[in-house]
């Protein structure tokens, strides 16, 4: 099983500790190997889960960020040859270490990483490549071959996609109708936690949780908060986060809402800043899945989530939370104003998304898994 990442920062790596961990438990008899692109945290969690490691370099075809606004991409002025010439060495690894270890399958983890999904298919090893994200739409990458050719590739070099979310999987099939996929949602077992009280005459505390760019949607969050204070209504909003805070402060003091925004650097433990919270938020234009998304409502708290990508495969409006269009700052307002007048509807909400959450157990996921790569 193939990483392409040798730090933990995302749902991403998780999702390739947790389907480690899924094999081993399923299937303890499999020799199991993680290939992993340096020395790192990833690395040291594996050797504690006693899974036995390869360092290799897994180069990536796809760079960020890409944006709407570009005319041409980058690859194309500096040609293809330099990245291609990336590429060659990753492959060739992989085929030694193919040829001297003969797996009986590999898997790639998420979309950026094409080295051994190719040496698989040289060397006809059946390979299943695990899509986490849109890629375009979501992290605004752009991709060494385009976007388009790229997701085909992938489909011809897997005997199946596992996606995990029905929304990923609708986009894949979209631009590859032949792709052989699987949804698998990635397995989310936080400790479920009591849901946060609001006294008489508190305000209302809204938490985003997520890297600070315009994908992620703080910029939106700020907005709607604004939009609610001119209504009469304070909300407060906390961001918690890797990125730079001052843009944020200044959006929020241009709208007149400073006095309202917390911001955070990055933690591993949320579990405070659930507790502190009486709302959660998922603002992305596009996420794929949403791992914080369910953490939040296992915490006890509804979710103002976006209507968009795999949000709505998590979120029920009404029962976990309420959904708004993406990039509706004025559709986000009214529904945290609907929750901040109602705090029996709040806590309504916020049993019912607790009770929601539980659908992404871990023997849910190991189970599937385990199904789809015939381990059972």
């Amino acid at each position: 099983m193939v990483s392409n990442v040798s730090k933990f920062g995302g749902g991403g790596v998780v999702g390739f500790r947790d389907m480690l961990l899924a094999i081993r438990t399923k299937r303890p008899d499999v020799e199991l190997v993680a290939v992993i692109p340096q020395n790192g945290e990833v690395a040291q969690r594996c050797a504690q889960d006693g899974i036995e490691m390869k360092i290799a370099w897994t180069p990536w075809w796809a760079f960020g960020k890409w944006s709407r606004s570009r005319s041409v991409d980058p690859h194309v002025l500096i040609g293809w040859l330099p990245y291609t010439a990336i590429l060659l060495p990753g492959i060739v690894s992989a085929l030694v270490f193919f040829i001297r270890w003969r797996p009986t399958m590999v898997l790639t983890n998420t979309m950026t990483i094409p080295s051994h999904a190719i040496a698989a298919k040289i060397l006809r090893i059946p390979h299943y490549w695990i899509v986490r994200e849109f890629g375009r739409d979501d992290h605004q990458l752009w991709f060494l071959f385009g976007y388009r050719r790229t997701v085909r590739t992938v489909a011809r070099l897997s005997d199946a996609v596992i996606c995990n979310s029905h929304a990923v999987e609708r986009a894949m099939v979209a631009l590859a109708p032949t792709m052989k996929t699987r949804v698998l949602y990635p397995a989310v077992d936080k400790e479920l936690g009591t849901p946060p009280e609001r006294q008489p005459g508190e305000r209302m505390r809204a938490i985003l949780v997520g890297y600070f760019s315009e994908a992620k949607g703080q910029e939106l969050a700020i907005e709607a908060i604004a939009i609610a204070r001119k209504a009469g209504v304070d909300i407060e909003l906390t961001l918690v986060g890797t990125g730079s805070h001052e843009p944020l402060h200044n959006l929020a003091e241009r709208l007149d809402v400073d006095d309202l925004l917390t911001v955070h650097g990055p933690t591993r433990d949320l579990r405070p800043y659930w507790a502190a919270a009486h709302v959660g938020l998922m603002c992305s234009q596009s996420e794929a899945f949403g791992r914080v998304t369910v953490e939040a409502m296992r915490a006890g708290l509804p979710v103002c989530g976006t209507n968009s990508g795999g949000t709505p495969e998590i979120i029920e409006p009404g029962v976990g939370g309420f959904l708004s269009p993406a990039g509706d700052a004025n559709a986000l307002a009214v529904n945290l104003m609907t929750l901040e007048a109602d705090e029996d509807l709040r806590r309504r909400l916020a049993l019912s998304a607790q009770e929601s959450s539980q659908r992404f157990q871990r023997d849910r996921h190991d189970d599937e898994l385990a199904t789809f790569l015939g381990l059972r």
